[in-house]
């Protein structure tokens, strides 16, 4: 009996080491990217319900106090042939986590040479906006 209370005891703290070995700052990069993630698909989704409710603006940009969404620092948007463009900085990790949050969608790519490049690597066929920067990371709706 004594035994198994020890191998019990033993393996809680084997587990318990396992989380403490991953760096704290690599943590914190993960929640924070993962934290904007999930901005960026609120954020889509709050110029979706906006959009439906205003379906007469077709082309420029959609001002965050118009949607009553407070502002995100580098999180901007873009309205061209009636579609909507979330872009922001790209970071790395961030291609990643907006695929987790989107659930792999193919609207999400990287901007690179005016085109919008899935996660894969391969052109989606869409030219974004001259305003949205080379490099940047794309939303797409």
């Amino acid at each position: 009996m004594f035994y198994w209370l020890l191998s019990f005891f033993i393996g809680f703290l084997v587990i318990g080491d396992i989380s403490s070995s991953i760096p704290i700052e690599t943590q914190r990069q993960e929640s924070n990217l993962n934290q904007r993630a999930i901005q960026t698909v609120r954020y889509i989704n709050e110029i979706n319900d906006w959009r439906y409710k205003n379906p007469a603006q077709t082309e420029g940009a959609i001002p965050d106090s118009t949607l009553g969404w407070i502002t995100v620092p580098g999180l901007h948007n873009i309205l061209q042939a009636n579609r909507v463009f979330v872009y922001q900085d790209n970071q790395p990790g961030l291609m990643s986590a907006l695929q987790v949050q989107t659930h792999n969608s193919a609207l999400v790519g990287k901007v690179i040479g005016r085109r919008l490049i899935n996660s894969s690597g391969n052109d989606m066929q869409v030219t974004v906006p001259a305003s949205i920067a080379d490099g940047s990371l794309v939303y797409l709706n």
